[in-house]
Order: C-alpha cells, then sequence, then structure tokens
C-alpha cells in the first residue's frame, strides 16, 4: 500500500546554485553541450525554479511503488500545488477513502466537455486502478508538479 507523508516549506529564502563550467554529456560523442554554459555568470534560484507558489506548494515523500513503470519509485520526493487545475494525464495527489494517494489522472469527458468518467491510475499491473465515482470518497488535493530521486545516499 502506498502513501503519502506531506511537508511544509519552512523557507522560501533563495538557494542560489552555480551552474557546471563544462559540458554536462548525456549521450554520445554528439550530445548536446549544456545549457548552463550559455550563462556562465549567473546563478540559478534553485527554489524559484521549483516553487512558483510557497503558500500552496507542499513536499512530500511518496512510499510504494504503484507508479514505478513511470519511474517514480518508493520514498521518491515530490513538490505538490495546490489551486491549480488537473490536466488529463497528470500526476495527482488525491485522498480516496480517507487516505493519501499520488496517481495519473485520466478523465473522459462527453461531447460538451461535461465529465463523463474518472480514473485515477497506477503505473504497476500489481496495483488496481481507482475508478471515482459519486459514491466515492474523493478529495483532488493537488498536481504534482515536480518529482524527485536521491540517487546516492550520503
Amino acid at each position: 500500500m502506498e502513501t503519502l507523508e506531506l511537508f511544509i516549506l519552512e523557507s522560501v529564502d533563495p538557494i542560489i546554485l552555480q551552474p557546471v563550467r563544462e559540458k554536462l554529456l548525456a549521450g554520445g560523442y554528439t550530445a548536446f553541450p549544456s545549457a548552463a554554459l550559455d550563462f556562465p555568470d549567473e546563478g540559478i534560484d534553485f527554489l524559484k525554479l521549483l516553487v512558483k507558489d510557497p503558500v500552496t506548494t507542499f513536499p512530500g515523500r511518496i512510499s510504494g511503488d504503484s507508479l514505478k513503470d513511470i519511474g517514480i519509485l518508493n520514498e521518491d520526493w515530490c513538490l505538490i500545488q495546490k489551486g491549480i487545475e488537473a490536466r488529463p494525464n497528470d500526476l495527482v495527489a488525491a485522498i480516496i477513502e480517507g487516505q493519501f494517494f499520488i496517481k495519473r489522472f485520466r478523465p473522459k469527458y462527453k461531447e460538451n466537455n461535461v465529465l463523463r468518467e474518472l480514473k485515477l491510475e497506477s503505473a504497476n499491473i500489481e496495483y488496481s486502478d481507482f475508478d471515482i465515482t459519486d459514491q466515492t470518497e474523493f478529495m483532488l488535493w493537488g498536481v504534482v508538479t515536480w518529482t524527485f530521486r536521491n540517487w546516492r545516499k550520503l
């Protein structure tokens, strides 16, 4: 069973990162140079890049592997923004039957743009999707705007 652990942004002070001054190749010899090289003297405010509205943005840690097929693994981190409209295929934080979940938002609409059905999908065949009906205790809590993984624990 997956869960979501939520946190509060305690500071919105800038986190300035200086770009690497050398090429970072992600492919073969024909890889494009790092975009950071176009701005060698400027720093990047990392927090400003990630958080558009600190009041409505919440960090969370994902527990479970129901999204592993799209590359989101147990203990990955995410940023969730409340107050923005979910679009088809967005990852959303939802409360379903009293429990937090991160799932893919899959609405289907009638011809006149009225919601016909709503499915919240897992990305792991070992987990069922949620078919949201009028009888489902459900609240769309926010939209996942970023996910992060710690590749090397220090």
